[in-house]
């Protein structure tokens, strides 16, 4: 970021100079940019050194159509010679105080079909690793191809259940903020189900320990099989007398189901926490 303004606006393009170089020779190239708005802000200052006319934070009004080209130079091509090559490009977006609603980070978002967004309140939370789900996304899910992949390769329903996990997370948080701002009596009972569900999702699927032999490192096969397991808690519809009643019971479940995590798969003691699982869930399942 100390660099002259030319180096700067310059530097994210030799790059891929270079990485399309070696594309040409059939190899696979991972590209890592760090971070691009420090190169949209010389884009920003040459800009105005030629007077241009100024967009959105006096940033380029092409500044979308420049992001969405450079991001077009990486991918996968198939040589004359029958070789295949690729690059992958990973750019991060720094914007200041966290503000996703900047042009960099919107022109960023339109070009990437893939996203992840750090939230510092996760962080501060110590909820790791601290990607926001919500903000996050992933468009490869749309292609018939990839689709088809991971129900073939993972479960028939697994693109099903990332779609129906991800709108139980965006409920909870819908309900949380409701519960925040009418007090726990203020709202319905079951927006404080709801919202304990998604904590539960939360908790055991995407946080992880870093430090656990076990939870480091999880097979796909014990991811399908603990978002099942999760969903199906998710989808079960519990009775309570009151919302105090609500928070202990999923505090429980969440312990139960931590436990599970750092033992290995399906073991005797695996087997007797879901086990346990399935008594607590049937002292509160609706008739």
């Amino acid at each position: 970021s100390n660099m002259p303004v030319a180096a700067r606006e310059a530097s994210v393009y030799t790059a891929m100079t270079i990485a399309e170089y070696y594309r040409s020779m059939g190899l696979k190239i991972l590209l890592l940019a760090d971070s691009t708005s420090r190169w949209a802000q010389a884009l920003r200052e040459m800009s105005n050194r030629m007077e241009e006319l100024p967009g959105p934070d006096a940033y380029p009004m092409d500044l979308p159509a420049i992001i969405s080209n450079f991001y077009s130079r990486n991918g996968y091509v198939y040589l004359n010679n029958g070789v295949a090559g690729s690059i992958t490009f990973i750019g991060a977006v720094s914007p200041a105080g966290g503000n996703l609603k900047e042009p960099v980070t919107e022109a960023t978002k339109k070009a990437a079909r893939c996203f992840y967004a750090l939230s510092q309140d996760r962080a501060d939370s110590k909820r790791y690793p601290a990607v926001d789900p919500i903000e996050s996304y992933s468009k490869y899910l749309e292609y018939e191809e990839v689709q088809k992949h991971l129900n073939e390769h993972i479960s028939p329903r697994w693109v099903d259940d990332v779609y129906e996990a991800k709108d139980l997370l965006l409920r909870g948080k819908e309900a949380g903020d409701q519960i925040n701002i009418l007090g726990d009596d203020g709202v319905p009972m079951e927006y404080h189900e709801r919202l304990w569900k998604s904590e539960l999702l939360d908790r055991i699927i995407l946080q992880q320990d870093g430090f656990d032999p076990v939870d480091k490192s999880t097979s796909m096969k014990r991811q399908c099989y603990m978002m099942h397991l999760i969903l199906d808690v998710c989808r079960t519809d519990f009775v309570f007398e009151s919302y105090e009643e609500v928070q202990p019971y999923f505090t429980g479940l969440i312990n139960l189901l931590r436990q599970m995590n750092y033992l290995e798969f399906q073991n005797e003691e695996f087997n007797s926490y879901q086990a346990q699982l399935k008594e607590a869930m049937e002292e509160r399942r609706a008739k």
